[in-house]
């Protein structure tokens, strides 16, 4: 998993990252629907439980934050 060279992407994420940090005082991945229910919601903490299948089928996680 490396980090995205695209500058733009990965700003556009991190922004969303930091968002979710101060609103829910964790970095969910902004891709992501904050429910509410801790346990489901652990799943999205950047990176993700999703994000290393998505990156084996796509070459890159859903928010473009990690490539191949």
């Amino acid at each position: 998993m490396k980090l995205n060279p695209d500058k733009k992407v990965v700003d556009r994420v991190m922004a969303g990252l930091n968002k979710n940090e101060e609103k829910y005082g964790k970095r969910y991945c902004p891709c992501r629907r904050v429910t509410g229910n801790e346990a489901e919601d652990a799943k999205i903490i950047c990176p993700c439980i999703y994000s290393k299948e998505e990156i084996e089928k796509d070459g890159k996680c859903f928010c473009g934050l990690f490539v191949k």
